[in-house]
């Protein structure tokens, strides 16, 4: 799902399919109150136009996420769930899957929810001239590549076809038993018909004023100050609003400010306490402290780009030793009070992730062993010497990430014998479009949030080549070995038989290590007093529809 400022059973597609699962709401029992008082809560300008197909990071992700509804919705605890289709039937060996739609849905307009709402949405993202963020979402399905090159001809995907106004077909190039489950992200949304033209292109205005069918619509956004939502009075789906509302108010200068506000009562929630109060905020009398655990990582990241730092053995031995020359708990201990976990894998080994483990081979990369990091280094510079070594590791400077990247720092510096230091970007944004555009000089944070609940979520987004063209894979990883097994685990007969497939593809990243995963941290929020309901949902968004205020 998104850049960073899950169990479903083997039976998942049966159950998709005849449309069994209920329409219950998000599942939150937080409280049976209601009220139509706004909610302020903690937000981040939003890197672009809020377009579903193009918002891949949180600070636009986190509004779109109430603005749209999906074909699958998930519940708090990552339960997959019906919600604007009536059915998804697999057929064909998960090669087919046929959509029947629920009648009486319509956006903010008034304009009825049909397959052609899907349709040319998921086209308009696919297609290349448009430099959609979330384009390589729609890599399965047949036809992409055709549409997906520079200078494509063809405007469609030949694997979406309409049967009538409420049923479509969607084709793939290769089976994949994971797709259903992808259909409740963001990028999947349908748009209005009306939005677009004749050729298919989007009403260059909608990104300004998005015209949804979620369980909110949009009022108003300010730049750089907030962004309104008002609840729907359309609504018929599955997340019913239990407040009036939500205010999204950015805050610019990272979350210090915006802790002081819940103390103060002027924010409501905040989704990411600073790590300068996290040994004090679960006892803090002025807050309502929330802890659980995350579907969220940390991690680092260096692109591939910089000198002595490629997909060869020198860079493969280069970065196993900026990884073992971390210590993980010593940073985990100090900056996040030991309020994360130590990481086993390229996700967080957490029960709510269909397929997360611990038993990966390779993973002792990320133990520390200086010693270990030294001989490595050694080895690379007897293949190509690196003359005066240093790595600077990036942050942005509104996400708090100060303290974090100045350990990871003197961590490197200190064990490796190499100049490291931590080095900001104004804010997430910044950081966003240097990684985009491939002009980093060095090291940069990496956090990354699910957009569904699979352990698949966290490997093809970051580490696929279609990713890599236009997607969240900043460092440009491309490899044939996990690009098949990625393919292999997606083709299997179930999710537990696929799960199995896709360690090895981890074991592919082991090797080569695009990514360090830092720690697994848990989600630490704050409610102001007086606030009800406020709880993380599966994959550590604060559950907005359940809460209300005094």
């Amino acid at each position: 799902m998104k850049k960073l400022i899950v169990i479903l059973s083997s039976l998942v597609l049966s159950v998709l399919s005849v449309g069994a699962l209920s329409s219950c709401g998000s599942g939150q029992e937080s409280t049976s109150d209601s009220s139509d008082k706004i909610i302020n809560v903690y937000g981040c300008e939003p890197q672009n136009k809020l377009v579903p197909g193009n918002t891949t990071e949180t600070c636009g992700g986190n509004i779109l996420g109430v603005l749209f509804d999906e074909l699958v919705s998930y519940s708090s605890d990552g339960k997959a769930e019906n919600d604007v289709a009536e059915s998804i039937t697999p057929s064909d060996g998960n090669k087919v899957y046929e959509i029947k739609i629920k009648s009486g849905l319509v956006f903010d307009n008034g304009e009825a929810v049909t397959s052609e709402s899907f349709i040319k949405a998921w086209n308009y993202t696919a297609v290349a001239e448009n430099a959609q963020g979330a384009q390589s979402f729609f890599a399965p399905i047949k036809g992409y590549k055709e549409v997906a090159e520079e200078g494509a001809k063809t405007k469609e995907l030949s694997g979406l076809v309409k049967v009538s106004d409420l049923e479509f077909k969607i084709e793939l190039n290769e089976a994949s038993v994971t797709f259903p489950l992808r259909l409740g992200y963001s990028a999947f949304a349908p748009l209005p018909v009306s939005e677009f033209d004749a050729e298919g292109k989007l009403n260059e205005g909608f990104g300004d004023h998005p015209i949804g069918n979620g369980p909110y619509k949009f009022s108003q956004w300010n730049h750089d100050m907030d962004v309104k939502i008002v609840k729907s009075d359309t609504y018929k789906g599955n997340r019913i609003p239990k407040n009036g509302g939500i205010d999204f108010k950015v805050y610019t200068g990272g979350t210090e400010a915006a802790y002081a506000d819940i103390q103060s009562g002027a924010l409501d929630v905040l989704e990411a306490v600073p790590m300068t109060q996290t040994k004090t905020f679960q006892n803090d009398p002025q807050i309502q402290a929330v802890v659980s655990p995350s579907a969220v990582y940390q991690g680092l990241e260096i692109p591939d780009n910089l000198a002595h730092f490629g997909w060869d053995e020198e860079g493969q031995l280069r970065r196993a030793a900026i990884s073992r020359a971390i210590d993980r708990q010593a940073i985990i201990d100090k900056v996040s009070d030991g309020l994360a976990d130590h990481p086993v894998s390229f996700s967080p080994n957490s029960s709510k992730i269909s397929g997360a483990t611990d038993q990966i081979k390779g993973n002792e990369v990320l133990q520390f062993d200086a010693a270990k990091a030294k001989e490595l280094w050694t080895k690379a510079d007897a293949i190509s010497k690196f003359e005066n070594p240093k790595l600077d590791v990036y942050y942005n400077a509104d996400g708090g990430g100060k303290p974090l990247l100045e350990a990871v720092a003197n961590s490197i510096k200190a064990n490796l014998d190499i100049e490291s230091s931590a080095k900001s970007t104004p804010d997430f944004k910044t950081l966003l479009n240097k990684e985009a555009s491939h002009t980093m000089d060095g090291a940069f944070r990496m956090g990354w949030q699910p957009d569904y609940p699979s352990v698949e979520n966290y490997l093809a987004p970051l580490y696929s080549k279609e990713a890599a063209k236009n997607g969240s894979n900043y460092s440009g990883f491309s490899n044939d070995e996990f690009e098949e097994l990625m393919v292999k685990g997606g083709a299997s007969d179930n999710i537990d038989d696929a799960n199995k497939v896709f360690v090895e593809a981890e074991e592919v990243l082991f090797k080569y290590l695009p990514c360090f995963p830092l720690y697994d941290p848990k989600d630490k929020g704050a409610a102001a007093l007086g606030v009800k309901g406020m709880a993380f949902d599966w994959h550590g968004t604060p559950d907005y529809i359940n809460i209300i205020k005094d």
